[in-house]
């Protein structure tokens, strides 16, 4: 700053010395510099947790679906787990709320299975490393039915479909939102703020849209990624994944099987 001064070096430290005239001048510059420096080094950016029990669930899911084709394909146990369980918008109108949940674990080949298992475990797991297994999973789960719902209200009547794929986006949109919604809270720079909104916005547009050949659900495609995104806002919101330890987290996976398990036993029983 151009004040002349000497530093004076002693066993209990160092020193500045300035003439009395510049003194008030020199305080006055080093107190700034402290004001300006008060935060410095900024916080290293924490390390995102890597939750245990991410690759589990997925295999968990595997299972569910892979048992569940077979059975839906040909039956089961006297009943006809196809008809029951299939999404059927004016059933679910009329109360037949059970189908937004069995229709997710049903498929109508053996591609559609396999393409619905290998997007599900990827998306799957990278929610569960981000969020918490329970709160994946819970939340894949829940963004599909919902997602299931909202679109048997926006859709004929006769509208059937079966398969994960609603869930699938509901992952999807559920990890786009967590993520945009805890780095806004982390003060993050812009860019990475937007990049999970603009991942996913790719993500959905590139697997989402189907191919033109009409087999694809693409409404389902659409609710199940906004209300996921819905959940995920929400999640990021309270910051649950930090709230939430491994018994909370292992309570909401074991929810989101039960839901399953009692949507079906609900729909083979009534």
């Amino acid at each position: 700053m151009g004040i002349e001064h000497a530093v004076e070096v002693g066993s209990n430290g160092a020193r500045i010395l300035v003439s009395a005239l510049d003194g008030d001048r020199a305080r006055a510059e080093l107190h700034d510099y402290d004001v300006d420096n008060d935060a410095w080094p900024p916080p290293r950016p924490a390390v995102p947790t890597v939750h245990a029990g991410s690759v589990q669930g997925a295999i968990a899911f595997v299972i569910l679906v892979g048992l569940l084709y077979p059975i839906g394909q040909r039956g089961g146990f006297g009943h006809d787990w196809w008809s029951v369980g299939r999404m059927h918008a004016g059933g679910v109108v009329d109360g037949e709320i059970w189908r937004t949940l069995t229709a997710l674990t049903l498929h109508v080949d053996l591609q559609h299975l396999v393409s619905n298992v290998i997007f599900g475990s990827m998306f799957g797991v990278l929610a569960a490393q981000a969020l918490g297994t329970g709160t994946a999973w819970l939340g894949t789960v829940l963004a599909g039915a919902l997602g299931n719902w909202v679109e048997s209200y926006l859709v004929r009547p006769e509208h059937l479909a079966v398969g994960a794929s609603t869930a699938i986006f509901g992952t999807l949109g559920l990890l786009t939102a967590a993520e945009w919604s805890r780095r806004g809270q982390s003060r993050a720079p812009w860019v990475r703020r937007v990049a999970p909104l603009f991942g996913g916005a790719v993500l959905f547009g590139w697997l989402g849209v189907g191919d033109g050949t009409g087999r694809v659900d693409v409404m389902a495609h659409a609710t199940g990624f906004v209300c996921g995104a819905a959940l995920g806002a929400i999640v990021g919101l309270i910051r649950l994944p930090e709230r939430t330890g491994r018994a909370a987290q292992w309570s909401m996976g074991t929810a989101a099987v039960i839901l399953i398990v009692g949507a079906w036993a609900f729909a083979l029983t009534r």
